[in-house]
């Protein structure tokens, strides 16, 4: 008698466990493309669970903008236009710059924070620096982005920011897998980090989000130029 394989997930909260797992084959380990059909029942036979809390997984990541349904198609991984991203990047610039005022004004960072900030920035630009393939590099870049930011976000104590912008950097994170942004780039944004937390720890939060615009800026410029060639 075939005895069945057991699944890659206890049974418990299993479809956030699978959303999980296909953001982080999406997002980082660069397993599927913008724009790339993924197969419902491929990745349930993968984790050997049936198909429905598959779909489910999916939904959600529909609505995070992470995956795009096509009636009688199937799912696709998102593709961002030149409209998406000007809009991503307005909000976020709007909702940021609004947790850098309660940061600074409610004095909720400290030495430790700082400390712990600037180690994820030398992360960043080491990675940026590194002799690693580019796709990899923006994979490990855009993750520590992603915890930097995450992490002052959380500080805030706003936790409807904390999740409307985790959600739109999930499409930054898409963004950036369309562009493979150029190393020069890369590493001028991972080194703009230092002088938003030069500013933040010197309480100047008008500093702080100059330098936040202009990081965003940077991948903006970017996104448009690699558009127009």
């Amino acid at each position: 008698m075939k005895v069945a394989s057991k699944s890659r997930f206890s049974h418990e909260n299993l479809n956030r466990k699978v959303a999980e797992y296909l953001r982080e084959e999406i997002l980082w380990s660069g397993r599927f493309k913008t724009g790339q059909h993924i197969q419902e029942m491929e990745i349930a036979e993968e984790l050997n669970i049936s198909r429905a809390p598959v779909r489910e997984a999916l939904r959600e990541l529909e609505h995070q903008g992470i995956v795009n349904y096509l009636p009688r198609r199937g799912t696709f991984v998102a593709t961002l236009d030149h409209d998406d991203f000007q809009e991503i990047v307005d909000i976020r610039f709007m909702i940021e710059s609004r947790v850098i005022d309660i940061l600074v004004g409610e004095g909720k960072l400290g030495p430790e924070d700082f400390s712990r900030l600037r180690g994820l920035i030398d992360q960043m630009v080491s990675i940026s620096r590194s002799d690693s393939p580019l796709e990899e590099k923006i994979s490990g870049y855009s993750e520590k982005d992603v915890q930097f930011h995450r992490y002052i976000w959380e500080r805030s104590g706003r936790k409807w920011s904390l999740k409307i912008l985790t959600d739109i950097f999930y499409q930054l994170r898409l963004a950036m897998m369309q562009d493979m942004i150029l190393e020069q780039d890369m590493v001028r944004s991972a080194e703009m980090h230092y002088e938003i937390i030069d500013r933040l720890e010197k309480s100047d939060a008008e500093g702080a989000k100059k330098m936040l615009l202009r990081h965003i800026f940077s991948l903006w410029k970017e996104r448009s130029r690699t558009e127009d060639t």
